[in-house]
């Protein structure tokens, strides 16, 4: 027979002996927050949780703190009110601490009347920090309203790019047509110009709003970064940019998909060029990090500068004049479609870098 391997039961004299420290060992245990308050609105009793939720120090709930002294909980002063009043369970209740940070906490709670002998002795709390879930329900409920975007934006610029691409083709005709000389060559041009620019816009729309799929094979580091350089050597060279890519020695096959992933640094490059104009310079550089291949991006611009709460790779985010905003957030969804990373920082010596990071096998990492 085998020999159980349970520990003891504790006796009646024991669970009677310690019977308040494994009460208050119960309630540390959970993760949520619970507070009791006497009918003069004291601490009763508070456990660990409920102080990490506040965002106070345990010596502030001690038994015998007041409701309207301790920071944060007069809060909860309303809710204590109506319980004592009404005698009756409140669910369901948010309120907002302000941490004296950027992003206010959000909590989660429901209050219940203390009752000791039939008697209503006071009103016990019980609470959640609700900040991440939220954020993650906002962040959610923002892609489905992308996602319902997306498909309505498809749909309109599909009708719009076959007339554009008759406009463009025309405005070719007529410029082959005309010699530079003639007053409306000047006028042909701005169409053909000006039509390419929104067939561009069009094809950035579209491709935000189709899935994302990637289809990983074997291929270089060496295969991705040539891609992404020659699909923008011919800006660099209208720019008058300086485009200069360097590669590590020996570095590893990897699994990617090769055309979306070049499609992505390419699209960083290109803002680079923008950014560091005449006589600038923009650098790829490709190396090997532990289980990753990292793309580095940098260029000789300004700098990205950002107020608090911008992000880069945000749709329809741009610091750029007449842009769509969705250049960076189709970078994003190409790189984590690889489970790969991206960020942006400005460097010591000035201008902007973007470092890609693509896993050598796809899942490996995150």
């Amino acid at each position: 027979m085998k020999k159980s391997t349970r520990p003891p039961a504790a006796t009646a004299d024991e669970a009677g002996h310690h019977g308040e420290d494994y009460h208050s060992h119960v309630l540390d245990a959970l993760a949520s927050g619970v507070l009791a308050l006497d009918l003069d609105g004291r601490v009763v009793a508070a456990n660990e949780a409920a102080c990490a939720h506040l965002g106070i120090g345990p010596h502030a709930l001690a038994p015998g703190a007041r409701l309207e002294k301790v920071p944060r909980l007069e809060t909860m002063a309303p809710f204590f009110e109506q319980v004592l009043k009404s005698g009756e369970p409140l669910e369901r209740q948010e309120l907002l601490l302000d941490t004296g940070e950027e992003d206010r906490k959000e909590i989660g709670l429901s209050a219940a009347p203390l009752m000791i002998d039939d008697a209503i002795r006071g009103v016990v709390f019980l609470f959640t920090d609700m900040t991440v879930r939220r954020k993650f329900e906002r962040a959610a409920e923002i892609n489905r309203q992308l996602a319902a975007l997306g498909e309505l934006t498809a749909g309109v610029v599909h009708e719009l790019r076959n007339p554009m691409s008759v406009i463009s083709a025309m405005a070719e005709i007529l410029m082959r047509k005309l010699s530079e000389a003639d007053e409306r060559y000047a006028a042909a041009e701005t169409i053909f110009r000006e039509a390419g620019s929104v067939e561009k816009a069009i094809s950035q729309f579209l491709g935000f709003a189709r899935p994302y799929d990637v289809h990983p094979v074997h291929c270089t580091p060496e295969e991705i970064a040539g891609r992404a350089t020659q699909l923008c050597s011919r800006r660099a060279d209208k720019h008058g940019v300086n485009l200069r890519c360097e590669i590590e020695a020996d570095l590893p096959g990897m699994q990617a998909d090769v055309g979306r992933a070049a499609q992505a640094l390419a699209n960083i490059i290109n803002n680079g060029i923008d950014a560091a104009g005449q006589g600038g310079a923009v650098s790829l550089t490709v190396r090997r990090e532990g289980s990753e291949i990292v793309f580095e991006i940098t260029d000789t611009g300004p700098g990205i500068q950002l107020k608090s709460g911008e992000d880069v790779f945000k749709p329809f985010f741009t610091l750029k004049e007449g842009g769509t905003g969705l250049g960076l957030a189709i970078v994003h969804r190409i790189i984590t479609a690889h489970n790969g990373s991206v960020r942006h920082f400005n460097p010591p010596e000035g201008g902007a870098s973007f470092e890609v990071r693509l896993p050598l096998e796809r899942g490996a990492l995150r």
